[in-house]
């Protein structure tokens, strides 16, 4: 139980129900590797668009906590992951008081939606783009489905090719039209996830699992301190990417992310008489903690579900019924043709 002076008010930081049987605990439900792919779509784009705006780790926590919170209480069916990453870095940059313009994040977005529109991302993918088994601008996968630039149907584009038409194109006037819909958009869910989230994100920015890594470390007198410090910082990150933050709870995470860096760096905590994070998050959470652990470490397995490396680095068809604001058939997807 948590104490009276405890830096996490769990009155607002709620934890949500594990899924069972396959389905998710969230509005939408929509099958897990779904969800999960969509999620990780959604927060590729975060982490893309809040790298290039040289924003803070702190910032692309905070973001991806809002994303993640949001879906958890609306339904991927009714609101794009783009329209809700554009909004959550907003918030998050307002937030942490790390000002940004919102003509500045606005064309940091209109930037990565053309990156992975155009897959201009790792070997893997941009191989599969090409591949001549794909010839069409659209791939169906068994979770999701992929679009394509119709650049990619006329020939093969290679690398250099995709990174000279991303760097050479000029950025969207203020007052054209195009940008007035990227503006629109993220005004609206602006306000749409200040009022599903109850306008209370103050405490977001102190409830990130980095929060407590450097502490425990310290008191538990790691040996290499600054490289497992690292390494479960990475972890920390890599958790921002699913749902984690809403399911379990920071000290947790922060835990298993210690956990596992210790193990790559072969370094023994103490486990008796009782395991080392038991000082830390109490003795009935050893299941959570394995399981924290491995979807942490599934990250790193592109195999785990089919779709796993489209959905970081390629364009995803949104789920909603008539299509998102920049979905294949929308005005922004066929003037950037």
């Amino acid at each position: 139980m948590m104490g009276p002076h405890s830096v996490v008010d769990r009155k607002v930081h709620q934890t949500v129900p594990r899924p069972e049987n396959g389905e998710t605990t969230s509005s939408s439900h929509l099958p897990i590797e779904t969800e999960f792919l969509h999620r990780i779509n959604g927060t590729s784009i975060i982490f893309q668009a809040t790298k290039l705006l040289r924003l803070s780790p702190s910032v692309y926590a905070t973001s991806t906590s809002i994303f993640h919170r949001f879906y958890h209480r609306c339904s991927l069916i009714k609101y794009d992951v783009w329209s809700i990453s554009l909004a959550s870095v907003l918030l998050a940059c307002k937030t942490e008081e790390e000002v940004r313009r919102i003509r500045e994040i606005i064309l940091v977005f209109v930037h990565v939606y053309r990156r992975m529109r155009l897959g201009a991302g790792s070997d893997d993918v941009r191989s599969s783009i090409n591949s001549d088994k794909q010839k069409s601008s659209g791939i169906k996968l068994k979770f999701i489905s992929i679009k394509r630039s119709p650049l990619l149907e006329e020939k093969p584009i290679s690398l250099e090719e995709k990174q000279n038409i991303l760097r050479y194109i000029r950025p969207l006037p203020q007052m054209g039209q195009l940008y007035r819909e990227w503006e629109e958009t993220i005004m609206e869910m602006e306000n749409v996830i200040l009022r599903e989230l109850g306008f209370m994100l103050h405490w977001i920015t102190e409830s990130h699992p980095h929060v407590f890594l450097l502490y425990f470390i310290k008191v538990l007198n790691v040996k290499n301190h600054k490289v497992v410090g690292q390494i479960a910082w990475n972890y920390c990150n890599d958790s921002c990417r699913i749902d984690l933050c809403v399911r379990y709870s920071s000290e947790l995470i922060a835990c298993a992310a210690i956990y596992l860096a210790c193990i790559e760096q072969d370094i023994s905590l103490p486990m008796v008489p009782r395991p080392w994070w038991h000082a830390f998050v109490g003795g009935n959470n050893d299941d959570e903690l394995s399981t924290i652990c491995n979807a942490m470490l599934a990250l790193g397995d592109y195999d785990c579900v089919e779709g796993y490396k489209w959905a970081t680095e390629g364009y995803v068809v949104s789920l909603v019924e008539d299509g998102s604001f920049c979905d294949p058939g929308s005005y922004i997807w066929n003037a950037f043709d």
